[in-house]
């Protein structure tokens, strides 16, 4: 169990049914409804552990840098979409092909474990689970 859970969705309903969810669970939850990179750019949370599921358009490399600058040991991220999760996995991973403009980030991650799931049989969507763990 973890002391704190943060949450961060611009989604008002979602953030909506996650407090009633944790309210009947008596779970304590710290919710803010904003976009993640928003949150990113001013937060001072130092989080042990981030799950992370955005948007097909992905979190932005910008925003993936900011999320490895937070240091966490382990991210796991869920995406929806493989040509942004590559996009975001480079920073992340500080490769050679992540975005020149993105500097480096403080932290960097290895990815650990991937799983695909084909939750739309016949169709070209795919969700990819990938878990990371900082190296530095």
């Amino acid at each position: 169990a973890f002391a704190k859970a943060v949450c961060v969705d611009a989604n008002l309903a979602a953030t909506r049914d996650l407090l009633a969810n944790a309210e009947l669970a008596k779970v304590a939850v710290v919710s803010h409804n904003e976009h993640a990179e928003e949150f990113l750019q001013k937060t001072e949370e130092k989080p042990e552990f981030v799950v992370l599921d955005p948007p097909r358009a992905g979190l932005g490399a910008q925003a993936a840098k900011d999320l490895a600058e937070l240091g966490a040991t382990d991210i796991v991220y869920l995406s929806c979409d493989p040509s942004t999760l590559a996009r975001d996995l480079a920073v992340l991973t500080n490769s050679a092909r992540k975005p020149k403009e993105i500097p480096a980030p403080r932290n960097c991650y290895q990815i650990t474990e991937m799983h695909l799931f084909d939750l739309f049989p016949q169709t070209f969507h795919i969700e990819t689970l990938v878990r990371l763990r900082r190296t530095s």
